[in-house]
C-alpha cells in the first residue's frame, strides 16, 4: 500500500513540474514592446527607438514607417518607410530624425516579416520655436520597472517541492498511526 501511495506521489510531483515545460514548448518572439529614448522632443531633432532582445525572431526582415503631420519627411536612415534585419538576438535599434516643421505627436511602427508582430512607440514633437526648457528628456513614462526577478520556472519547481514535502508529511503521519494500532 505504502509502494502505491509514494508511486502515485512521484507521479503527481512528476505531472506537476512537467506542466509548466508543455505549455512552453512551442518557440515563439515574446513580442516583446519597443521603447523610445525620450517621449517629447524639439522639431529636427532625433529620437532613438530600441527593441530588447526577443521583441522580433532571430535576424527577421522588420518593416519600420512614421506617421504624423509631415511624416513625409521622417528620415529613418534614407526614407519615411525602412527595412531593415533585427540583430541576432531579436533586438533592434533604430535613429529616427523628425523634420524641422514638425509639430504634435509622430508615430514610428515597426512589423516583423516572420513573425508577424507590431511594435509601436509614439513621439511628441515640440515646434521648433519652444525653448529647449520645455522639453522632457527624461525618457520613459516615468514608472519605475517593478518586474519580477525571480523566474517562472523557480516559483513551479519551488511550488512542487513544497506539495512534495506535505505529501511526505501526510504519508510519515500515516505511517505512525497505522504502526501505532
Amino acid at each position: 500500500m505504502l509502494k502505491r501511495i509514494l508511486a502515485a506521489a512521484v507521479v503527481t510531483a512528476g505531472l506537476l513540474l512537467a506542466a509548466p515545460a508543455a505549455a512552453n514548448a512551442d518557440v515563439y518572439t515574446s513580442g516583446a514592446p519597443c521603447s523610445v529614448d525620450v517621449s517629447t522632443i524639439q522639431a529636427g531633432d532625433t529620437a532613438t527607438v530600441t527593441c530588447i532582445p526577443g521583441t522580433w525572431a532571430p535576424s527577421e526582415l522588420i518593416s519600420w514607417t512614421g506617421s504624423g503631420i509631415d511624416g513625409a519627411n521622417i528620415r529613418m536612415a534614407s526614407s519615411v518607410t525602412f527595412t531593415k534585419h533585427a540583430n541576432a538576438d531579436g533586438s533592434d535599434v533604430l535613429h529616427v530624425t523628425l523634420p524641422s516643421s514638425a509639430s504634435g505627436v509622430y508615430t514610428i511602427t515597426g512589423v516583423g516579416a516572420t513573425s508577424g508582430h507590431v511594435c509601436s512607440v509614439s513621439v511628441t514633437v515640440l515646434p521648433a520655436d519652444t525653448t529647449a526648457s520645455t522639453v522632457s528628456s527624461s525618457g520613459g513614462s516615468g514608472l519605475a520597472a517593478t518586474g519580477s526577478v525571480i523566474a517562472e520556472w523557480a516559483l513551479w519547481v519551488g511550488g512542487g517541492l513544497l506539495v512534495v514535502g506535505a505529501v511526505a508529511v501526510a504519508i510519515a503521519a500515516w505511517m505512525r498511526k497505522v504502526r501505532s494500532s
